[in-house]
């Protein structure tokens, strides 16, 4: 994002957030649409579309596929908030997983057979900020920086219509990733996996970063899995405690 436009972003982010601290009752209450808000605040509908994502990785807002942005309670992201959001929304949540597994393999193989220098700068640049992100513990940033990495994926791809598949559940993704980096090492753990994928595709090894990709999904399910299920658990013995 170049300096000016980040700014003017980040100037409606900021615009957004008063105008969702004027609303009285404001939990789960709709927003007005980019379209609306983009000419309540003088600014194009991309701007607006990039803000509420920022805002939506800050916890502040949830967008809804097809239905719009919602505010939301603001909380603290625990163990607990997590197996909440989980159980809540547990078919949609597996079937996002299933999705990228769908595309994001397909995805790295064609970046690694057709990325050029360029698309390999960004890709490395992306990397070293989520790196970054991760060492000033700024999940808003890691949220953002992880997608860029993945969406970066896609373009090196240079497949438009893969592309555009997942621009679609590009939105729910940013809530499934601000919930998995809440998880006690997850965010780290992408760092070797981004490491080797992007090894794989600045060596044009096209199978080994499609195998890197299914790995590295795998293993982000894995750790959500594992720690819903430990909740669980917890959850169970507490119950036992009480009832003695």
């Amino acid at each position: 994002m170049a300096e000016d436009k980040e700014s003017v972003v980040l100037n409606t982010v900021e615009d957004i957030k008063e105008f969702i601290k004027k609303c009285e009752s404001n939990i789960n209450r709709k927003l007005p649409t980019e379209r609306d808000f983009a000419a309540m605040l003088n600014v194009s509908r991309s701007t607006v579309r990039e803000a509420l994502k920022i805002l939506e990785a800050s916890g502040i807002i949830e967008i809804k596929p097809t239905k719009g942005s919602y505010i939301v309670q603001q909380e603290d992201y625990n163990a607990s908030t997590l197996m909440h959001w989980f159980t809540s929304y547990e078919p949609e949540i597996l079937h996002l997983v299933e999705a990228r597994l769908s595309l994001e393999p397909m995805a790295a193989f064609l970046a690694a057979e057709r990325a050029t220098d360029e698309h390999i700068k960004k890709l490395e640049e992306a990397h070293e900020d989520f790196i970054k992100f991760i060492l000033q513990n700024d999940p808003v940033k890691i949220t953002l920086g992880d997608e860029k990495f993945h969406k970066l994926i896609f373009v090196a791809a240079q497949n438009p219509l893969i592309e555009n598949l997942h621009s679609f559940i590009d939105s729910m993704l940013i809530s499934y990733r601000r919930k998995v980096f809440s998880i006690p090492k997850e965010a780290m753990k992408a760092v070797s996996q981004h490491d080797e994928i992007l090894r794989h595709i600045r060596e044009h090894n096209s199978e080994a970063a499609r195998e890197n990709m299914i790995q590295h999904l795998t293993i982000s399910k894995r750790g959500l899995l594992e720690t819903v299920e430990l909740e669980k658990k917890n959850n169970t013995s507490v119950e036992k405690e009480t009832l003695r």
